[in-house]
């Protein structure tokens, strides 16, 4: 499965690839036919493909909604991201997400339109009202592409805002 935008395709990454992705992130760079980069997944987005790996393999029927989906910038066919689906529409029709560009990315709207083309799938699947997201509090960048999207804050902690976007947004 392959979701396109303007300058990106997203790809969800199978249990076979989010291991390689901490093994070997140049092979899984090779197995999705990418430009190599030197690129090195941080300890938190190792962290993040171990425990999606682990939830995949429970439910390996619904694993596009519970992997690393790899946001590739379709000219220089490399990895420039990931978003994160954290689990299948809840009983309220949400839908957890994660994201992250790498810094040399940034600020070009790839998070967003990254955002737009997910959330524009998560809406079309059955049961799907919402998708959330969490920032930390610091990250202005962060909450200015869920503004971009429609997002409203709903929910705020000592660190983090919360940020819903409904179907009708989008």
């Amino acid at each position: 499965m392959r979701l396109e935008s303007q300058r990106l395709y997203l790809v969800p990454l199978t249990a076979a690839n989010l291991v390689l992705a901490v093994d070997n992130y140049s092979e899984l760079q090779q197995k999705l036919g990418l430009n190599l980069t030197p690129t090195e997944l941080d300890k938190d987005m190792i962290y993040a493909m171990n425990i999606r790996h682990r939830k995949v393999l429970l439910d390996e029927k619904n694993y596009l909604w519970l992997t690393n989906w790899a946001i590739i910038h379709t000219e220089e066919q490399c990895i420039i991201g990931y978003l994160i689906l954290k689990g299948c529409p809840n009983e309220r029709g949400e839908v957890i997400i994660g994201y992250t560009i790498d810094e040399y990315f940034r600020g070009k709207g790839y998070a967003t339109e990254a955002l737009r083309t997910i959330t524009q799938w998560i809406f079309s699947q059955p049961g799907a009202r919402y998708v959330l997201s969490d920032t930390e509090k610091s990250n202005i960048p962060s909450h200015k592409v869920l503004q971009h999207l429609g997002a409203q804050l709903f929910q705020e902690t000592d660190d983090l805002l919360w940020w819903k976007i409904s179907s009708n947004a989008i």
